[in-house]
């Protein structure tokens, strides 16, 4: 775990000096790498971007599956309140940012692009989301009003889609 920690900050630390490098080239106009030297590119630049672009959705989707839910159940009404929505916000708005300007310095240090996102991959993660909010909920309220068997069997269908198993026959 130190290690993952160690490699990634060094990553931080040379995006960071990637970053000063390309920001001093555009303001100057000229090289200035010699200046500041240069280290090789840390292994694990493309798997930090490739953790920030998926942060990023995962943000996304918990944002659709938020809004849905929100539609669906709550009539429209906002499920957070104003400071936690003003957060959310905020975070969704700053890893952004970090994602955006992490794969401009991996390409500019030329790291092989990622591999393309499953075009589906959103809207699956979506459907996850929304299963997390409401089946716990649905078998609460079921439990609370004396429908135990019910609300149990809608528990144990979500955790089994969870874990990726099927009722034994």
């Amino acid at each position: 775990m130190d290690c993952l920690v160690g490699s990634c900050l060094g990553a931080l630390r040379h995006l960071v000096s990637v970053g000063l490098k390309e920001r001093s080239k555009a303001l100057i106009g000229h090289e200035v790498e010699a200046n500041l030297g240069h280290s090789p590119v840390p292994p694990c630049l493309g798997q930090l971007r490739v953790l920030l672009v998926s942060r990023v959705s995962e943000l996304r989707a918990a944002q659709e599956a938020r809004s849905l839910v929100q539609v669906r159940y709550l009539d429209g009404h906002d499920a957070l309140f104003p400071d936690v929505a003003r957060a959310w916000a905020e975070q969704v708005r700053s890893t952004q940012i970090i994602a955006n300007m992490a794969a401009r310095l991996v390409e500019i240090e030329g790291v092989p692009a990622a591999a393309p996102p499953d075009s589906d991959a959103l809207s699956r993660r979506t459907a996850e989301l929304v299963a997390d909010l409401v089946e716990p909920a649905k078998a609460e309220a079921l439990d609370k009003i004396g429908e135990g068997r019910q609300a149990f069997d809608i528990a144990a269908a979500w955790v089994r889609a969870k874990l990726g198993t099927h009722p034994s026959s």
